[in-house]
């Protein structure tokens, strides 16, 4: 029993290993690729899908958080704005009726019906006109009363002419007077209803006043009544149907509300926040219904697939890019033995790195390395053999350039001057001549040094050229004529002359190149070529004598400026060269310092 125990758990055991080393084999038989991509895409997926968690658990909380910050902001900015506007309606007060010196004039005004009494009424009406018709968007009515407690109490009420009191309205009966009479008079009165003229139009408003008492026995008080519409249009872009704003003054009564008259304020539903304003003291209570903050979180998690959707395929791509840089230096190599084992031993494996597979490379290389050693030394007679039929093959491809010589396009430019001169077309005549002079003058010998009177010559022939296709450029070469005997290394002045050919006669005005030479020392002289052309920017030619100063000798930088600058400096020394700076008519003015003694060739 016990014997048929231990077989039965040693069967169960020897099944058990089986199966995993079936799904070892399963797996070990992979691709490398295969095995290297699912690996790094499940520790991805469990990265990402642990921060998606974590980031669906605290979404609504950060989205709600953020559109309470925003709408906060708006509503802080919307309040700002209408303490400034507030700060500056009090400062126009203070201006109009204390520092202008209308205050004096209105405690001082005559009620007792002399013809000056109504000069005084008349500048007091103007003046409460043209006060309230300056700032008619912000103020609805303004007035001033005055009480002469000498005559018993006597009132006289200033207005503008163009208000329309409203009849049977008694203004003893309105909280400001009362408060004016009571002596307890506030800068800005409670929220009022109450309706002096016709213009009042807002529902509900505040009055600004300003009381004066005890002065010779008057007393006065300026009211000015806002415009109600004022506080709706700080807030009408943020109200809507889930925010409401209410603005309260110093003692919390309600200055004014976007709430409906039905509605009212739920503190269960209800985010409320609060502002206050520095410069009127008033306050902003806002109200937010939680389902419209969940319902803009809501909109905002529509989004949440679609990023969930674009990370997992940003981490499968990145997943299939860190596999295939991990696997294809593998793939090279596997490659690489399998063109050797098909006789191919030039074969190298270029590792980058130092890591196992590059250190399997580099032995790679060696042992193919030491294979074609000895191969290379019986195939050296047989590869010279073939070097020198190459060699011969271009010699001869090099000698069959060679037969088109500069001699023949000489002959053939003479042929057409001469055919020119028999069809009596002289201008075709008189090209191909300066063509053939041009050319003949340019191949031989470019290193060669010539007087400045050939070089001028080689010039003119280009000048000549040129002058078919620029006929009404003027050109000056007279100031070279003292300079003749001088040398200078062939092609040195043409390229100069071709540079302003090819970038300063771009427009359609009136140009001109002049070419002239200077004096600059015992051992030295200097060129000038100078146009009237398009000009370059300080930067630019900053730029290019920069260049010059850095040339040292590249011969690859092409027939231009600062070919020419390279081959003065080589023959020369570093003291010689082109410098280039803008002309006194706006154009460029190219200096070319030179020896006056030949140099070494």
């Amino acid at each position: 029993m016990v014997i048929m125990a231990i077989n039965k758990r040693s069967a169960g055991g020897r099944g058990e290993r089986t199966v995993k080393e079936k799904l070892l084999k399963l797996v070990m038989d992979r691709k490398f690729f295969t095995k290297i991509f699912v690996s790094i895409t499940i520790v991805a997926f469990i990265g990402v899908f642990s921060i998606a968690f974590v980031y669906q658990q605290y979404f609504r909380r950060v989205l709600t958080d953020n559109e309470i910050y925003r709408v906060q902001r708006s509503i802080d900015q919307a309040g700002l704005n209408l303490d400034n506007q507030m700060y500056r309606i009090v400062s126009n007060v203070h201006y109009f009726f204390e520092y202008s010196g209308n205050e004096n004039r209105f405690m001082k005004l005559r009620t007792d019906g002399s013809a000056e009494a109504g000069e005084d009424k008349s500048w007091a009406e103007n003046t409460l006109g043209a006060y309230r018709m300056q700032y008619s968007s912000e103020l609805e009515s303004a007035f001033f009363l005055l009480r002469d407690r000498r005559d018993g109490g006597n009132e006289t009420l200033f207005h503008d002419p163009e208000l329309d009191p409203v009849p049977d309205m008694d203004y003893r009966e309105m909280s400001w007077y009362r408060d004016f009479i009571a002596g307890s008079v506030n800068f800005w009165s409670e929220p009022t209803q109450e309706l002096l003229f016709y213009q009042d139009r807002s529902m509900t408003t505040i009055y600004l006043t300003m009381a004066r008492y005890d002065a010779e026995g008057r007393d006065g008080i300026l009211v000015i009544r806002l415009n109600g519409k004022m506080f709706n249009d700080a807030f009408r872009l943020l109200v809507t149907r889930d925010l409401n704003i209410e603005l309260l003054n110093a003692s919390g009564q309600s200055v004014y509300s976007s709430f409906a008259p039905s509605e009212a304020y739920d503190s269960e539903d209800d985010i409320r926040m609060d502002s206050t304003l520095s410069q009127s003291g008033f306050r902003i209570q806002a109200h937010i219904r939680k389902s419209y903050i969940e319902q803009t979180v809501s909109k905002i998690k529509i989004l949440q697939p679609f990023v969930l959707v674009l990370v997992v395929l940003m981490t499968l791509a990145i997943s299939a890019i860190l596999s295939l840089s991990l696997v294809r230096p593998i793939k090279k190599l596997l490659r690489l033995m399998k063109q050797a084992e098909l006789g191919d031993l030039d074969v190298r494996f270029n590792g980058k790195f130092t890591d196992e597979v590059g250190v399997l490379g580099n032995g790679f290389n060696r042992m193919l390395a030491t294979m074609t050693d000895s191969m290379e030394k019986a195939h050296r007679a047989e590869m010279d053999k073939l070097s020198a039929e190459v060699k011969q093959k271009d010699a001869t491809m090099h000698a069959m350039q060679n037969q088109i010589n500069p001699h023949f396009l000489y002959n053939t430019l003479e042929v057409i001057n001469c055919q020119a001169i028999i069809h009596e077309v002289p201008s075709v005549s008189r090209m191909s001549k300066a063509l053939a002079d041009f050319f003949r003058y340019s191949v031989d010998n470019p290193m060669a040094e010539v007087e400045l009177r050939v070089e001028a010559a080689h010039v003119a022939t280009y000048l000549d050229i040129q002058h078919e296709r620029y006929p009404d450029i003027e050109i000056d070469m007279d100031g070279l004529n003292t300079f003749g005997d001088y040398p200078i290394p062939k092609l040195t002045l043409q390229p100069v002359v071709e540079n302003a050919f090819k970038y300063a006669f771009q427009g359609s005005r009136d140009y001109y190149l002049r070419i002239y030479a200077e004096d600059a020392g015992p051992d030295s002289y200097a060129l000038f070529v100078e146009d009237n052309g398009e000009g370059m920017d300080e930067e630019r030619l900053e730029a290019i004598n920069r260049r010059f100063e850095s040339v040292t000798g590249d011969s690859g930088v092409g027939i231009g400026l600062a070919n020419v600058h390279d081959r003065l400096r080589l023959k020369y020394g570093a003291d010689y060269g082109l410098t280039m700076q803008e002309s006194m008519s706006g154009g460029i003015l190219v200096r070319i310092l030179l020896p006056k003694r030949r140099g070494n060739a």
